[in-house]
């Protein structure tokens, strides 16, 4: 999300610059509308005459007029859409693709998003094997490349929350929140029968957090902590020493960076699987060591770098470098909002099946997968009651989920209402100072 992460009171550990919360994070997304549609119509003819995927004019014309508010750099939006944007799907859906080699095949275009329908519930499949990468987690040295997985954490070893239903909630954007907001949220959290709680803690500091971690472990809710650095930057400080404190406290999931194919996470710099596992390798392995589960950072499902192609190029590249022991106790972090697409399209909240099946080509099993952020909400293209049946359902699929499948987490429970500074969140809150959100009632009455 564009915008500004302020620390709520109390007032987070000394060492941690305010600004360092202020500008480059992104956890969800805003639409501004900046420009007039002749404009727009005429980048798309000249894109359509040049016969490429999409000019130079037409993509930075785009981007004008959806994009994130941040310090750095526009990002296309395409959560939430206007009729330009239906267009665009259409026009670029007549353009020829000059697909990279060795892409996957969803690596470009993706198709126009689905009408919000449901024909039933949906039902979990099994994961089945494509067969197109030879696996290699008992063989090393395949193809050249050493460091095959050496005793990798089995599923059903990793932790869950007792009574699990796969239902996660991402908490208040802040770097911090005092016990009132704590006590309030936490049982509002406990009521809709949530079983996850992804929040964001201010790089290695530790205290602001403390009393939240715990309030989230007594009510039976699994904490994941987001390490939160500005942008795709080393994380500074005793990174061991805050996994032990926090696991002290009952975290055990620690997701390490963010959407780091996205300019607005990377420092308005071109996403660099190399230069991501620069920084991720040994984070994770300093996870590891304090006893926690290194969580590979959550990629954006609409990055300029494909997300599908970014972590299949990430696990050769961890291969490439004899690292692949370091997922021995890892997991994927997924964001899997849906916008109006349907429940079943594959590119909405399915992206987790396309992500087991990269994991399981190139390491020959799976990883857990754990949402920590996603939904369905609500704009031009999706009514109230439409997003209560797509995020209901999403819950309800979670009932009979696939054993990889950890947690869908929807995002987010409050911004204003709970402290957040940044009123462009607010949209995305079941809580806010206005109302709240119809579903939350839905939530509380599901079992």
């Amino acid at each position: 999300m564009g915008g500004q992460l302020v620390a709520a009171q109390p007032v987070i550990s000394s060492g941690s610059p305010a600004n360092n919360a202020r500008s480059t994070d992104r956890a969800h997304v805003q639409t501004e509308h900046l420009a007039g549609e002749a404009t727009f119509d005429a980048a798309l003819q000249q894109a359509a005459r040049s016969s490429s995927r999409l000019s130079s004019a037409a993509s930075q014309h785009w981007q004008t007029l959806h994009f994130l508010k941040t310090s750095r750099v526009p990002r296309v939006q395409v959560q939430a859409g206007v009729d330009s944007f239906a267009r665009l799907r259409s026009w670029l859906r007549t353009l020829p693709v000059q697909r990279e080699q060795n892409a996957s095949p969803n690596a470009s275009i993706e198709p126009a998003p689905a009408v919000v329908a449901q024909n039933g519930p949906l039902v979990a499949q099994p994961p089945v094997t494509t067969g197109t990468t030879p696996a290699i987690s008992a063989v090393p040295g395949v193809d050249g490349v050493q460091g095959a997985t050496s005793n990798p954490m089995p599923l059903d070893a990793y932790p869950h929350p007792p009574a699990d239903n796969g239902r996660g909630m991402h908490w208040i954007p802040t770097l911090g929140s005092p016990p009132a907001v704590v006590d309030h949220f936490v049982k509002e959290m406990k009521d809709m029968h949530i079983k996850w709680g992804v929040f964001l803690n201010d790089g290695t500091n530790v205290g602001a957090n403390d009393y939240l971690a715990q309030k989230l472990t007594q009510a039976g809710i699994e904490p994941v902590l987001r390490v939160y650095t500005p942008g795709l930057v080393p994380i500074g400080g005793d990174l061991q020493a805050m996994v032990r404190h926090y696991k002290s406290l009952g975290v055990r999931y620690f997701q390490l960076y963010n959407e780091p194919n996205l300019r607005v996470e990377t420092g308005g710099n071109p996403p660099d699987v190399q230069r991501y596992l620069d920084l991720w390798l040994p984070a994770a392995e300093a996870v590891t060591k304090a006893g926690g589960l290194p969580g590979f950072g959550a990629l954006s499902p609409q990055g300029e770098y494909d997300d599908r192609k970014f972590l299949r190029n990430a696990l050769r590249g961890i291969k490439a470098r004899g690292k692949v022991g370091v997922l021995d106790h890892a997991w994927l972090a997924i964001h899997n909002y849906t916008g109006p697409r349907a429940l079943d399209d594959p590119n909405g909240f399915l992206r987790f099946e396309q992500y087991d099946r990269i994991v399981r080509d190139e390491l020959g099993r799976s990883l857990p997968v754990i949402g920590t952020e996603g939904g369905t909400h609500v704009s031009n293209l999706v009514s109230e009651k439409e997003q209560t049946q797509m995020v209901t359902g999403a819950y309800d699929y979670m009932r009979h989920r696939q054993p990889y499948n950890f947690a869908y987490t929807y995002w987010l429970i409050a911004n204003e209402a709970g402290g957040g500074k940044d009123a462009e969140f607010g949209h995305y809150a079941l809580f806010r100072p206005d109302g709240t959100s119809p579903l939350v009632d839905a939530l509380r009455r599901m079992a």
